[in-house]
């Protein structure tokens, strides 16, 4: 058996739970809009969305959410800048196992997998690959606090009277959120302290604490790079959100739904950033869904059939990625260890059959 992380993850039960774990909050998600909107949820109502639903264009959503995977694989890439840095498509692949992996397990498990498999399959030391993807995830949660605060202020997405206060407290505490993680960024001392300070007092956050700890200590090691990395990270991650934005805009036009662009933007952006919040909690997926819905009917103008039926397909094209994530843990778990792009340059000239690659020992 190849050597794996100390939880022992074994592919087929990791699979299993990140299914169950996304159907169970997908079925949860279905009863809460049911009962919140009865009087506009119906059998007609669902009907004529099936009707006019084009497949086509859904399948092309799927391909353009899955693109996403490789552009946040080059984002991570970005931040390594050491002589043993892996293809995008093979982080890509390893960023969908830690999608599987938060999916079916409490707590950022998906990072520390990522950074472990992408350690042990590339040969990248397990501090900078931590490094690079902890420093990745801040710095695109970062983007997309900053995308919601500047969609709310500079674009003005279509909100309901009676929502006007409560989303624009959102978008000023997403917005804050993002000046705070620029801050841990500039000055990763500073969260530590304060983590010290509240969360490493009781027992039962204590996990929180290594959490930032570990992130803090990730963003000094990215700050000695220089800010070449950093900036070519950025770059990465807004063309990854707006990537996964199109892919949404793409599900809703396949359901025959005409989102607000802004309201949608701000919708995705303070979802994602959102996520910060539910770090550390298990089933954070529901409360993802929750607020992709609510917002879906109060920002991005879509009716609540309408919305619920896109929560819905943005889920499944999301347990399909899941599925592929399965499959990269499966070939993540080899024995092999694959050389790198240098080696592959160094061993080409060898008179070896043309191979050019010489495996580990």
């Amino acid at each position: 058996m190849v050597n794996t992380p100390t939880a022992n993850f074994e592919t087929a039960k990791v699979l299993r739970r990140g299914i169950i774990s996304g159907l169970i909050g997908l079925g949860v998600i279905i009863l809460a809009a049911a009962t919140v909107g009865r009087s506009t949820i119906d059998v007609a109502a669902m009907m004529a969305i099936a009707e006019r639903t084009r497949l086509g264009i859904m399948f092309l959503s799927l391909v353009v959410m899955s693109l996403a995977f490789w552009l946040l694989g080059l984002r991570w890439r970005s931040l390594l800048v050491g002589p043993n840095r892996p293809p995008g498509t093979g982080l890509a692949a390893i960023l969908c196992a830690g999608l599987l992996l938060n999916s079916a397990l409490p707590g950022p498990v998906g990072e520390f997998g990522a950074a472990w498999f992408a350690h042990k399959r590339y040969r990248i030391t397990l501090g900078e690959s931590l490094a690079a993807g902890m420093g990745a995830r801040i710095i695109g949660l970062i983007v997309a606090a900053l995308a919601a605060a500047i969609s709310f202020v500079v674009w003005a997405p279509p909100i309901p009277e009676a929502f006007q206060t409560a989303i624009s407290a959102t978008a000023a505490g997403v917005g804050l959120m993002g000046v705070g993680l620029i801050v841990v960024v500039a000055k990763p001392s500073i969260i530590v302290w304060c983590s010290v300070k509240s969360v490493a007092r009781f027992e039962r956050t204590r996990r929180a604490h290594e959490i930032v700890v570990e992130a803090a200590t990730s963003m000094e090691r990215l700050r000695a790079q220089g800010p070449g990395p950093i900036a070519a990270c950025v770059g990465w991650s807004v063309v990854a959100h707006s990537t996964v934005v199109g892919g949404i805009m793409l599900a809703a036009w396949s359901l025959g739904a005409s989102p607000s662009v802004s309201g949608l933007l701000f919708t995705y952006a303070t979802t994602t950033a959102a996520v910060v919040i539910m770090f550390v909690l298990p089933g954070s997926a529901v409360g993802w869904d929750a607020i992709f819905l609510t917002l879906l009917t109060t920002t991005a103008g879509l009716s609540m059939p309408d919305a619920l039926a896109v929560a819905v397909v943005v889920r499944i094209q999301q347990l399909c990625i899941m599925c592929a994530g399965g499959v990269a843990m499966a070939w993540l778990t080899r024995t092999e260890t694959w050389p790198t792009h240098k080696e592959k340059s160094d061993n080409a000239p060898h008179t070896d059959g043309g191979a050019g690659i010489v495996k580990p020992q």
